[in-house]
């Protein structure tokens, strides 16, 4: 059925197949083209990324459920002559295309938890809210090692131990597939070196010898392999030992444009489902060619899938075919990948879309990410010897906020919820502005959260939007450090660069509502932390 449904396609809809637009591009194209069938059968790319601010109609009507982007998606799919893959990101969960749905428990708690069972869940509930909105293609699980201390990868890594991930990879991708969504393997080859860098605006490189990328990394995407990943995102991360070779600006090749990399994929992993780039005008590659060269390079080193390239690249494409820049038998080869992926998706059959969790689901769901919390939520100093409060002697508590996210605040109402459940009434502060506001919190209340949510940002550096979270740490602790508690739930490093003289410091790694449940309960006593911290808390200068 494969070969003789690319027997009857012209070039362009082969090349439009190897092509995955921007959501911009095809948020401006829906609003210009009159619709998603309009946009698609325009321009016959292989499918979308899906972002919130692109869920939208041909009208701009912003949809106001997954049902509703479900349904719309699925009208323009049927309405092509290819079925159309929707892919995303959102690896902390749906909430991040509808609010009513999960956040879910970070790859990074997972490495603390260990538990493949718990990992399976929250794999499966997780893929099968994507599915309720249309997605049926998740660009996750993210494997790379978090190497190093300031990486800006941060909780999206599940460890710096390849011995804590390999186990947890069957059980991610089962998951996935149990829940009808197809997993991607990400970004390969990965970064056994010391980079810190951001690869959306810097050069960044994998400065590794082959045989330590082999004794470190290569059993992660080996595993990913054996699993059955449906495919792989490449990074744009430089590897010299493996591409020694110079692009036009005389900066080393990056890896989604280096056949010599994809084929430590293709020939010695032995992958031969489908293999897309990660977005191609991130600096780290779009520094290195012209467009149409990125699309060209990429393309020829073995990557199936050119992502978020713009309106240009079937253009682009076909003109190199024609100028023998680029091989027809190659697209040929990708187009029948991209199209058995599609088939093995049910998606040239009747697409049917995800009925919601029903509220049986919804409570296991919630108890999945309570238990991986409570399993991975990690101690790491109480010299005070604070922790377990007495909830009988606690009836006030100031919850302070440390971070620049303004979402936080409403997320962090799962912490009042979990302190009301014992009788405590708990205040969130947006922050301190002086050490006075700190004495006066102090006098009225019996302890004292700061509540933070900071990570790595560009260059490894924190990331402060606000002067608010500057003065926030500037005065904290200044009084009651004794009865107070600091707990990060994101980058765990944040304890090296603020907190390390902190009497008690708590990694919780995700800011889901059953982490910060798990995080009051533990506090108060019901269980003790266990969690063991998946990366190193120090950082190694030489």
């Amino acid at each position: 059925m494969i070969k003789s449904l690319i027997a009857k396609m012209t070039l362009r809809e082969k090349i439009g197949q190897t092509g995955m637009p921007g959501p911009g591009v095809v948020s401006k194209g829906v609003l210009e083209c009159g619709g998603y069938g309009e946009f698609f059968r325009k321009y016959p790319y292989t499918g979308m990324y899906v972002l919130k601010s692109c869920m939208h109609d041909a009208d701009g009507h912003v949809f106001s459920s997954p049902e509703e982007a479900a349904q719309i998606y699925k009208k323009a799919s049927e309405s092509v002559k290819i079925p159309l893959l929707f892919s995303c990101d959102n690896e902390r969960g749906a909430y991040g295309l509808f609010h009513d749905l999960h956040i879910i428990a970070s790859n990074m708690l997972l490495g603390a938890a260990q538990s493949e069972e718990l990992t399976y869940k929250r794999s499966y509930y997780y893929a099968r809210e994507l599915k309720r909105c249309g997605v049926n293609w998740s660009f996750s699980p993210v494997l790379d090692l978090n190497t190093n201390f300031f990486s800006c990868s941060g909780v999206r890594c599940f460890s710096d131990d390849p011995s804590k991930i390999i186990p947890l990879v069957p059980a991610i991708i089962r998951g996935f597939h149990d829940a009808g969504i197809a997993a991607c393997a990400k970004h390969f080859p990965g970064n056994a070196g010391s980079e810190y860098r951001d690869s959306h605006i810097s050069n960044t490189s994998n400065r590794a010898t082959l045989a330590r990328w082999k004794e470190r990394c290569e059993g992660i995407w080996r595993e990913a392999v054996v699993c059955g990943a449906d495919a792989f995102m490449t990074s744009h991360v430089t590897f010299p030992a493996v591409e020694p070779g110079r692009s036009s600006n005389g900066k080393y090749i990056p890896s989604s444009a280096s056949k010599n990399v994809i084929d430590l994929l293709r020939k010695d992993l032995n992958f031969d489902g489908v293999v897309i780039t990660d977005d191609c005008g991130m600096k780290s590659l779009a520094s290195a060619y012209t467009r149409p060269e990125v699309y060209i390079n990429c393309f020829n080193a073995g990557n199936d899938i050119v992502l978020f390239c713009r309106n240009d690249y079937i253009d682009v494409m076909e003109q190199a075919v024609k100028d023998g820049k680029v091989s027809e038998e190659q697209i040929d080869r990708s187009v029948e990948r991209i199209l058995k992926l599609k088939q093995k998706l049910g998606l040239f059959d009747s697409i049917k879309v995800e009925p919601p969790l029903t509220e049986e689901e919804n409570r296991e769901f919630d108890a999945v990410n309570y238990e991986i919390a409570k399993k991975g939520i990690t101690l790491v100093t109480n010299h005070s010897g604070a922790i377990p409060f007495d909830p009988k002697k606690v009836k006030n508590a100031a919850i302070i906020n440390l971070s620049p996210d303004p979402r936080f605040i409403e997320q962090m109402q799962a912490l009042v919820d979990a302190f009301g459940e014992y009788g405590i009434k708990a205040r969130i502060h947006e922050g301190l502005r002086s050490k006075e506001e700190l004495r006066d919190i102090d006098e009225q209340n019996d302890m004292i959260i700061y509540s933070c949510l900071l990570k790595t940002g560009f260059q490894g550096l924190p990331w402060f939007s606000r002067v608010e979270d500057f003065n926030t740490l500037f005065h904290c602790l200044s009084y009651g450090a004794k009865k107070s508690v600091v707990v990060s739930f994101n980058a765990p490093s944040i304890y090296y660069n603020y907190f390390e003289d902190v009497g008690t410091y708590i990694n919780a790694y995700s800011n889901d509502a059953g982490t910060m449940k798990a995080f009051v309960d533990g506090i108060l006593g019901k269980f003790p932390f266990t969690g063991t911290s998946p990366v190193a808390l120090t950082p190694e200068f030489k």
